[in-house]
């Protein structure tokens, strides 16, 4: 059952989806959790609290998928490491349970999309945006990649372009298919070709 801050967050999302941060009141989340607007003040001091709440939910949203899909974790030295072994195929099925949660996990979307609304008109969401979805992916595949190479896994390149090469569909894959009537399985075997075929390109040595 949810808690009272859940359910607080939960509707802010859905109206900051919609409307926009700067389109919603305290007052407007108050009426659709179902209590007075004074109230909210018990559980968040101020909407930009409950807007930063949102980007600390989320971020341990991901981590929890991360982890129960045996996501490379810890230092850079550990996913590198643990990521030196993975093959083409465990790949494929990171990528997709990584998709999968990306375009149908309801809050993932909605924050996205919530984001991609205010990033133009909001300091605090362009920088969420860039951190979560664009610099923060391509800093840490560019430098993951780098390290790779290192291990004699990938070939000698450009790491940050080997991170737009790989990212860069992933990214549009998420856009493309979090629409409800989104084909879900053509969506798996979207990502499946993609990852065969960055491997095919980067990897030393195939590993099925």
């Amino acid at each position: 059952m949810e808690n009272t801050k859940d359910i607080i967050l939960n509707e802010a999302l859905n109206l900051f989806s919609e409307q926009g941060y700067e389109g919603v009141s305290m007052r407007d989340i108050a009426k659709a959790v179902g209590i007075q607007a004074p109230s909210l003040y018990n559980h968040f001091a101020s909407k930009e609290d409950i807007f930063n709440s949102l980007m600390d939910a989320m971020t341990e949203r991901y981590h929890k998928m991360a982890v129960q899909n045996q996501v490379p974790q810890g230092s850079m030295e550990d996913v590198v490491g643990a990521y030196v072994f993975v093959t083409t195929e465990a790949l494929i099925a990171i990528a997709q349970k990584m998709l999968l949660f990306m375009i149908e996990d309801d809050f993932a979307v909605k924050y996205r999309k919530l984001l991609t609304i205010e990033q133009f008109r909001n300091e605090k969401a362009n920088k969420a945006f860039q951190d979560f979805f664009i610099q923060g992916a391509l800093t840490f595949e560019s430098s993951l990649f780098k390290d790779m190479m290192a291990k004699d896994v990938f070939i000698a390149c450009d790491p940050l372009i080997m991170a737009y090469h790989f990212y860069g569909p992933i990214f549009l894959m998420m856009n493309q298919f979090s629409q409800k009537d989104s084909d879900k399985t053509y969506a798996l075997h979207v990502v499946s070709e993609h990852v065969k075929q960055f491997s095919s390109i980067y990897v030393k040595k195939l590993r099925k």
